[in-house]
């Protein structure tokens, strides 16, 4: 079973275990189908600043990146460690205990013995470029030499206090592989090599680091041996193994993970690793949360409490099982769901709500009703504007999308699906859409005129009239709302007229286009009764486009497959009004129906005062 731990960078080079050698140091080997070393000036430079700032911090540790190792024996029998990752900063770091004049450990080159005699006497004196090996490690003591004469220069202790941080102070993640250990080195079984050359290469090809994850994984595997006896850690690893994997599928449900998560599911090796994130108290600082994990396990092993690794494990379950649970309930999915696409940090509300999860299942509804009113608890809906609350206006159309769905019991198992709502809020986001044009945006591009003609005459050439209401002030002062029938000749025949022109003067077109959506126009336009959501990418297109030209995009959007919420299909399928005869036209009573569609689906969150719309 492998083994993972920190370890201080002094361990790494002589310890309780270190063999009796003629100089006893540790010894690692690095394997003939290793590239050389090969770091630049700016790799061994960030190595030696990121130990400089620790210097000058107040952090009690640094860890390093993980270095992945096999034990072995040399030829004497003495153990050597056969390295698969870390062969560079392991290199570096002899470089600079050499610069030092400190005790270091021993590197040793598979079939390139040159090699390691050059590295082992390396020094100011004997540079040479011979080699792409002697020319790149070389060049690495020359810019260690110059870096530190410059912190030297001012300070005669510096390399002292250096020494003395990078040794008892500065850690590496120790991965060692147990299974692939072998006696011989000179007696290597095929497979076993193989299995190496694996590892290696998914470590190294692509530069793929060790994530969290698979550092915890081994952790616990690893301890598990420590806190029960073997029989049960056979046993134990086994049943941990396969609750690890359906873990691990269950939350690659692209319906389950979008709804916690805003990360990307294909760019996560392992989904576990989130409910790590959520147990540990991490930061954004690399292994983090593996170390978080590590330092937890070790801190209470030596604690009244035993059989630490299957509590985490336990916990590790339990989280899994309430996220589930949460995903499963459509209440709870649906609010929940809610708070965390609405929310500027996700990990952080969602700790929030876990941690305020151990209640009754009653009580945790109405604290989680809570949250969605104090989300929408500011909001007044008759007084959100597109110029002064676009905030406000995504978080109520995001809402009303949600509602619609969890209420639209029509459709057995409809669920809002955040995992669609989400890839577009990572690819480009969400804008929101006027239902009917903006009149006072002015085109002045040849290309965009011309297809915006073409465009909406597509779209209107066979409308003859439509039935526009009208509000007019009688001599008393009081508004009157008139019915009429308007046609659509003359209008279409003057946008066919201008098309059909090689070059149109860019005045006569605006004046013509604000008349066309005047004649499609139904007032109140920067108001949330003239809104909805749709993709930035899809918006782009819509820009200053008339009802019948948006409708006829989002028809098309749907028949490719696109997603497009269901509240702004409904919008513009005219699904608010079921009686309306005209498609083409968004007209004051779909205003009107639609803004109560949101009242009523939202009453349950909203104020009462944030619902008058007198």
């Amino acid at each position: 079973m492998n083994i993972i731990e920190t370890k201080a960078v002094g361990k790494i080079i002589l310890n309780e275990t270190t063999p009796d050698r003629e100089v006893r140091r540790e010894h690692y080997w690095i394997p003939y189908y290793q590239r050389g070393y090969r770091w630049s000036e700016n790799h061994v430079e960030a190595l030696l600043e990121d130990i400089h700032n620790f210097i000058q911090s107040n952090e009690p540790k640094y860890c390093l990146q993980p270095i992945v190792l096999v034990p072995n024996v040399d030829e004497n029998n003495h153990r050597i460690w056969e390295v698969l990752d870390g062969q560079q900063r392991l290199i570096t770091m002899k470089l600079i205990f050499q610069y030092l004049n400190k005790p270091s450990y021993e590197i040793i080159f598979d079939k390139r013995t040159k090699s390691t005699s050059f590295l082992r006497e390396l020094n100011k004196d004997n540079y040479s470029d011979e080699n792409p090996d002697f020319h790149y490690l070389s060049d690495a003591y020359r810019i260690i030499k110059k870096w530190f004469d410059e912190k030297t220069k001012n300070d005669i202790g510096y390399i002292d206090e250096f020494n003395t941080t990078l040794t008892k102070k500065v850690e590496v993640i120790w991965y060692q592989i147990e299974e692939l250990e072998q006696l011989d080195l000179k007696e290597r079984d095929g497979i076993i090599e193989s299995k190496k050359i694996d590892i290696f290469n998914r470590l190294n090809i692509g530069k793929i680091p060790l994530s969290d994850a698979e550092l915890v994984r081994a952790l616990l595997l690893s301890k598990l041996k420590h806190e029960v006896s073997e029989r049960e850690a056979i046993l134990r690893q086994a049943e941990m193994s396969n609750e690890w994997h359906r873990i691990e599928m269950e939350l690659r449900n692209p319906a389950f993970w979008y709804f916690l998560n805003n990360t990307n599911l294909n760019e996560s090796s392992s989904t576990i690793e989130f409910i790590f994130k959520l147990i540990a108290k991490s930061s954004d600082k690399k292994y983090s949360t593996y170390l978080w994990i590590e330092k937890k396990i070790k801190s209470e092993e030596t604690g009244i409490e035993k059989h630490n690794t299957l509590k985490f494990w336990t916990k590790t379950k339990d989280y899994f099982s309430k996220l589930k649970y949460w995903f499963e309930d459509d209440q709870l999915f649906h609010q929940i769901g809610f708070l965390l696409a609405n929310s500027k940090e996700p990990i952080t509300t969602l700790k929030k709500i876990i941690k305020d999860s151990n209640c009754t299942k009653t009580e945790f509804r109405s604290y989680i009703a809570a949250k969605v009113k104090e989300a929408v608890s500011h909001i007044e809906l008759d007084k959100l504007s597109y110029e002064n609350n676009k905030e406000d206006l995504k978080t109520i159309l995001l809402l009303h999308n949600i509602q619609s769905a969890y209420l639209d019991k029509r459709n057995v198992g409809n669920r809002f699906p955040f995992n669609l709502y989400k890839k577009i809020e990572k690819k480009g986001g969400w804008s929101i859409e006027h239902i009917h044009a903006q009149e006072s945006i002015e085109i002045k591009a040849q290309k965009a005129i011309k297809k915006w003609l073409d465009d909406t005459y597509d779209s209107i050439k066979d409308i003859s009239e439509i039935e526009k209401t009208i509000v007019k002030t009688n001599s008393e002062g009081e508004r009157i709302e008139e019915t009429k029938v308007l046609s659509c000749e003359t209008i279409i025949s003057d946008v066919k007229e201008l098309k059909g022109k090689e070059v149109i003067n860019i005045e006569v077109f605006n004046v013509l286009k604000n008349k066309v959506i005047d004649l499609f126009d139904s007032e109140s336009v920067h108001i949330l009764d003239n809104l909805a959501l749709l993709s930035v990418n899809d918006n782009s297109a819509l820009n200053n486009a008339i009802f019948p030209v948006k409708r006829k995009r989002i028809l098309n959007l749907l028949q490719e497959g696109k997603y497009v919420p269901q509240t702004t299909r409904n919008v513009f399928l005219k699904a608010y009004s079921i009686t309306d005869l005209q498609p083409y036209y968004w007209s004051k009573a779909d205003k009107r129906n639609y803004f109560n569609d949101i009242k009523v689906k939202l009453s349950e969150f909203l104020t009462q005062k944030a619902i008058n719309n007198e």
